[in-house]
């Protein structure tokens, strides 16, 4: 696979967190919810992976103004799809079930990377989601390969440039994995790739140019680095969602799959921004 074949893999497994309360002047709407941080789907029932520090904001955003309800919200992307005269990207704000954190953490020996690794778990109100591979082979992850990595680094802001809702898609970014903790070994307990990370890009996949198999995901940087991005191993990854789901048996009773959302969508009156479309791009135009 080349990158774009690869992004293309990826890309509908990226979930962007964002806040349904946007404070604002008053009298002026906001152009798009506040994007606060980045996930992945690593199980198509609907899970979905992040940073500990990410769902920490849950609990500090004040509840809806209106109707009190939690003001934390997912954003699903369907696939990009045809239509007559264009092309829509459906897009839906999911309601967030449940989620949980890695608090404890131990290891047979020294251990070099985070001592709780930044690692959570949130469940969606939807599944049958496109869930991305963990690669946990040894030797998976080596100084120097290149990688990419997709979300939404400045969170809502690189979405609305020009003052209005421009592209609705993870911001996607390449380098190279440039260290491994402690040192190159079969399976690193950290590494670091040469990618800037900024607010908003936590909980972003790390993940091979020619395959979406997931080396990892982006948690931080280095102190007074930020071109310095450091990055939580998809063997961590693997072994915490094992405990997740085997401490957290999932309810799937009256949860829609991504299809009936988007059936639904195509009967609402409506989408406001659920649709952003390219028709009528190419008309009036001027040298």
């Amino acid at each position: 696979m080349e990158l774009p074949e690869t992004f293309e893999a990826v890309r509908n497994s990226v979930i962007a967190f964002a806040s349904k309360f946007v404070p604002t002047l008053p009298g002026k709407a906001p152009l798009f919810p506040a994007v606060f941080g980045t996930g992945f789907v690593v199980d198509k029932r609907g899970i979905v992976v992040t940073n500990r520090h990410v769902v920490e904001v849950f609990r500090k955003l004040p509840p809806h103004p209106t109707s009190g309800s939690p003001s934390a919200v997912a954003i699903v992307w369907s696939g990009v799809q045809k239509e007559a005269g264009g092309h829509t990207l459906p897009l839906f704000f999911v309601d967030i079930v449940g989620y949980s954190a890695v608090t404890e953490f131990s290891s047979s020996g020294p251990f070099y990377g985070e001592p709780v690794p930044d690692v959570a778990f949130v469940q969606l109100k939807v599944q049958n989601l496109p869930q991305l591979g963990l690669a946990t082979e040894p030797n998976s992850i080596r100084t120097g390969i290149p990688v990419a990595t997709a979300g939404f680094p400045l969170g809502t802001d690189p979405l609305v440039v020009y003052g209005k809702v421009t592209q609705l898609t993870p911001i996607l970014r390449r380098g190279i994995v440039s260290s491994l903790y402690p040192f190159p070994c079969p399976k690193p307990h950290g590494f670091t790739i040469d990618v800037q990370i900024q607010e908003g890009a936590s909980g972003s996949p790390v993940f091979l140019t020619d395959s979406p198999a997931v080396l990892g995901m982006l948690e931080g940087s280095v102190k007074g680095g930020p071109n310095i991005a450091v990055a939580v191993p998809s063997t961590i990854i693997h072994l915490a969602l094992s405990e997740f789901l085997k401490e957290n048996p999932l309810d799937l009773s009256g949860i829609p799959t991504l299809v009936e959302l988007l059936e639904r969508s195509e009967r609402s009156d409506q989408l406001k921004w659920e649709t952003f479309t390219d028709q009528g791009i190419g008309n009036n135009q001027k040298a």
